[in-house]
């Protein structure tokens, strides 16, 4: 969960896939509920704004969120691509009957992910120790050592 908070008459709580969001691909999602009753909205128009500062540049990423894009119908959901790492401010605008709000939240965008080739190590400690076990096994074959629970 990104965020939960009171926007005008709705609760808007953000959530994003994957949590931490990377530099990258991304998918956000929001619900929407009335803050009176905390029902759930399901006939607003939805869209993410993120926006990022620096030394003079303003980059913004824009996407309409729908119900279409949501796994979980309902959520409005978008999908958007993220350039560069750093702080953000994601703003959802939200329009419904004459109702036009906004909420809004900092986000903290983590550089992308390490290749797997950074890992390489843990991967190769599975097959090293299975390679350690059948050798202990067929050495105390060889040698005839018994496990000490199988003496009679």
């Amino acid at each position: 969960m990104l965020f939960r908070q009171d926007a005008g008459p709705f609760i808007v709580t953000a959530f994003s896939d994957p949590a931490p969001v990377r530099v990258g691909s991304a998918d956000l999602s929001v619900m929407l509920q009335k803050a009176s009753d905390q029902s759930t909205i399901l006939d607003a128009t939805v869209s993410f704004r993120l926006r990022k500062s620096q030394t003079g540049t303003i980059t913004e990423v824009v996407a309409p969120a729908t119900h279409a894009r949501a796994t979980n119908k309902l959520l409005y959901a978008a999908h958007i691509t993220l350039p560069s790492s750093g702080h953000w401010q994601l703003l959802v605008d939200i329009k419904q009957g004459g109702v036009t709000v906004a909420a809004s939240s900092d986000l903290y965008v983590l550089p992308e992910e390490p290749p797997a080739e950074n890992y390489w190590l843990v991967f190769a400690m599975v097959p090293l120790l299975i390679l350690a076990f059948v050798i202990n096994r067929w050495l105390r074959r060889k040698w005839g050592v018994r496990s000490p629970r199988a003496r009679p």
